[in-house]
């Protein structure tokens, strides 16, 4: 992806607040307006349409109403996200620099990319959750392969020496690290043969060339429902309401809970009454009735907003769980 940044896009939709003067308590801040002239910036990873892309703009359309303030949404894609998140790490911890992160930029490719520019535990704030689902893992129809029990019992079936092999969208991938951390958490012999891209990976299963795959809920959901692939799994901590019938692991007693999340970030150090500010209009956005169909469209399920602390504990932990499956699998994204 190109790593030029592309045009911003402004919302203002109301006039702005009178100036607030000096320092301001945090109650004060929960109640008034946004300071006049400061302009929030929302920073997407993606180009124009992409997923963290459509979520800036609706928050900047919303904040732009509820803050009475400009909103700018600011793409920078590339670097499979590190181009954003270098931006925000950078710029001043006031509250008007932020980020749409996501579990790949956040946590996976910092801890296989130490040459980054940023530390990505120690330059960003955690203002909120917005959705934690999964990846689906599907398999091919003619599998007499159901539940991920027979699934289990397919590959411990297998002679010594002949691992079930499982595709995914690219060495370092979520679908990649997804099939690792199936193989500590249950002692199965897999083997991970990657594609260049979901659209390949999904050809291959659907020829019959690759029996097992994980995909993006997106994807799995257009070919599950067609009866071309199977779904047998979900990946983290809830069901997708769009493929309602498949249950995750955790119900079928892996316990693979850690899911593939999007949230919102600043830089380090934002004062407690501005992250507590936005942390209740990201709350308040994504549990707003005009949005619900939307955002339950782009994230195969209803938004989940929590707490910053709740936010930053849900990092820190997956963290430890993919840093695990990266060392331990020997993971690369070569």
């Amino acid at each position: 992806m190109s790593e030029h940044s592309l045009p911003r896009r402004q919302f203002n939709l109301g006039l702005l607040a009178p100036a607030l003067l000096g320092p301001v308590a945090g109650g004060a801040w929960a109640q008034a307006d946004w300071p006049a002239g400061r302009t929030i910036r929302i920073v997407s990873p993606s180009q124009p349409g992409g997923v963290t892309d459509v979520i800036a703009r609706l928050l900047a359309e919303r904040w732009a109403r509820t803050l009475k303030t400009t909103v700018l949404v600011d793409n920078k894609p590339g670097g499979t996200g590190s181009l954003a998140l270098n931006e925000v790490a950078k710029a001043a911890p006031d509250g008007t620099t932020l980020v749409v992160g996501f579990s790949g930029a956040n946590v996976i490719h910092p801890l296989m990319n130490a040459k980054l520019p940023f530390n990505a535990l120690k330059d960003f704030t955690a203002i909120g959750l917005m959705a934690n689902l999964g990846n689906v893992m599907v398999v091919h129809p003619s599998l007499p392969i159901h539940n991920l029990a027979e699934f289990i019992a397919h590959a411990k079936a297998q002679p010594a020496g002949k691992p079930v092999l499982y595709g995914s969208w690219g060495n370092g991938s979520g679908g990649h690290l997804a099939g690792e951390y199936l193989k500590i958490l249950t002692g199965i012999d897999l083997q991970h043969v990657p594609h260049r891209a979901m659209n390949v990976l999904v050809q291959d299963m659907m020829g019959g060339h690759m029996p097992v795959g994980f995909l993006d809920l997106n994807t799995a959901r257009i070919h599950v429902g067609s009866g071309k692939l199977r779904a047998i799994a979900m990946t983290g901590p809830n069901r997708a309401s769009v493929l309602p019938e498949v249950p995750t692991m955790v119900e079928q007693g892996v316990k693979f809970g850690i899911g593939i999340w999007l949230g919102l970030f600043g830089p380090a150090n934002l004062p407690p009454p501005v992250l507590a500010r936005l942390n209740a209009e990201l709350r308040d956005a994504l549990l707003a009735p005009e949005y619900a169909e939307r955002w339950q469209n782009m994230f195969g399920g209803r938004p989940t907003p929590g707490t910053p602390e709740e936010f930053d504990r849900t990092v820190r932990a997956d963290w430890d769980v993919w840093k695990r499956v990266i060392e331990q699998g020997k993971v690369t994204a070569d």
